[in-house]
C-alpha cells in the first residue's frame, strides 16, 4: 500500500518551535533528492525539540525512500508515540505493516488513523485492505465505502468495493461500482475485468465477455482476464473461444494448477480428451490439495475410457475436504465411463 509522504514545512512555520527551521531545511533537501541531507536535518530538528513527533514522521518518511523499512517502523513508532492521534504517521506504519502481512498489526494502525482522521480516505482505504485480508468481509466493505464517499473520483477505491462487496454476496452493489470504476478508469485492465467478472455472476454472459475482451486488449499479458474470459466463453457455448483463451492463461501463467484445470476442462468439452489429460495431471502436479483438478482429471479419463485411472482420480478428489454432494455428482460421473 502507498504511504502517505506528507510536507510539513508550512505547519511547522505556522507552529513556530525550534525546530521549525530543521524540519523545513529537510523538506527542502528531501524533495531536491538529498535523503541523506534530509535525515540529518530531521535528526538535528528531534535533539532541539524532543516532544515534536514532526521531525520523527519525516525521518520515517525519508527512510521508506531510501528503502530502510525497519528504520522508518522505528521513526514512525516514535512519531505516534509522541503524538498518539498522528494520522498519517499512524497510516504509514499501517502500510508498513500490511507489506510483511502483519494483518492484524497493520489494521490497529489504519484504525487509529481513521480514529484521529475520519475524513482521511486513504486510511479508510488502507483500512478495508487489511480488514479484507483478515477476512472481515463486511467491515472492510464499511472502510471501502468510507473511502470512497471521501473521494468519489478515485477509481481504485471503488474497484476494491466492488471485489469486496462481491466477496459478500452483493451482485448489484458489486456491478454498481465496478462500472463507476470503468468510468473513472476505461483504460485500467482490473476494472474491465473485475466487472466481466461480476457480470459473470449476474448471468450476464455477453456483457461479461466483451468487458473481459476489454481487459484483455488493454493488457494482453493479464493471465486472469483471460482465464476468466476462457470461463465465460465456455458458459456461453463457445468452446473454441474458451480453449484459445485458456491456452492464453496457461501460457502466461505455467506454474498455475487452477488454469491448468481450467483448460483441461476446455478440451474435455472439445473432445479432446488425451490434451485434457495431460493438462489436468499437470494440474494436479502443481497443486496436489487443489479439488477441482482432481475432479477435472477423473472427468478427463472418463471421457478417454480410461476407467482404472478415473477410479483412482476419484479416490484422491473424495480423499479432500469436499462437499458430500460433489463427491456423488463424482460417483455418477464415475459409473458412466466405458472402456
Amino acid at each position: 500500500m502507498p504511504t502517505t509522504i506528507l510536507m510539513l514545512a508550512l505547519l511547522a512555520a505556522a507552529e513556530g518551535g525550534g525546530a521549525a527551521p530543521l524540519l523545513e531545511k529537510g523538506e527542502k533537501l528531501f524533495k531536491q533528492g538529498d535523503t541523506a541531507g534530509a535525515l540529518a536535518a530531521f535528526d538535528e530538528a528531534a535533539k532541539v525539540d524532543p516532544k515534536d513527533a514532526r521531525p520523527h514522521y519525516l525521518k520515517g518518511v525519508a527512510l521508506e525512500k531510501k528503502g530502510d523499512s525497519a528504520g522508518a517502523v522505528t521513526a514512525y513508532k516514535q512519531a505516534t508515540k509522541l503524538k498518539a492521534d498522528f494520522a498519517e504517521a499512524h497510516n504509514n506504519l499501517g502500510a508498513l505493516m500490511l507489506a510483511k502481512n502483519d494483518l492484524p498489526g497493520a489494521a490497529g494502525e489504519f484504525e487509529a488513523a481513521v480514529k484521529a482522521k475520519p475524513t482521511y480516505a486513504e486510511a479508510q482505504y488502507n483500512l478495508g485492505v487489511a480488514r479484507d485480508g483478515l477476512g472481515k468481509k463486511q467491515e472492510a466493505v464499511v472502510a471501502y465505502k468510507e473511502a470512497v464517499r471521501l473521494k468519489p473520483e478515485d477509481a481504485v477505491y471503488r474497484m476494491n468495493l466492488g471485489a469486496a462487496l462481491r466477496r459478500t454476496g452483493d451482485v448489484n452493489g458489486a456491478l454498481v461500482a465496478l462500472k463507476d470504476a470503468t468510468r473513472l478508469a476505461p483504460r485500467d485492465a482490473t476494472a474491465w475485468a473485475n466487472l466481466g467478472m461480476v457480470l459473470s455472476d449476474d448471468k450476464k454472459l455477453d456483457e461479461a465477455n466483451a468487458a473481459l475482451e476489454k481487459a484483455t486488449k488493454l493488457k494482453p499479458d493479464f493471465a486472469l482476464a483471460w482465464n476468466r474470459l476462457g470461463r465465460v466463453s465456455l458458459k456461453r457455448g463457445d468452446v473454441a473461444a474458451a480453449v484459445s483463451a485458456q491456452e492464453k492463461a496457461r501460457k502466461l501463467e505455467p506454474k498455475n494448477g487452477a488454469f491448468a484445470a481450467d483448460l483441461c476442462r476446455a478440451f474435455i468439452e472439445q473432445k479432446q480428451a488425451p490434451r485434457a489429460v495431460t493438462e489436468c495431471k499437470a494440474a494436479v502436479d502443481l497443486e496436489p490439495k487443489n479439488p477441482l483438478a482432481h475432479y477435472e482429471l477423473m472427468k478427463a479419463l472418463v471421457a478417454k475410457g480410461d476407467c482404472g485411472a478415473a477410479k483412482s482420480a476419484n479416490a484422491s478428489f473424495k480423499a479432500l475436504p469436499v462437499k458430500p454432494e460433489a463427491k456423488a455428482q463424482a460417483d455418477a460421473i464415475l459409473a458412466t465411463c466405458k472402456k
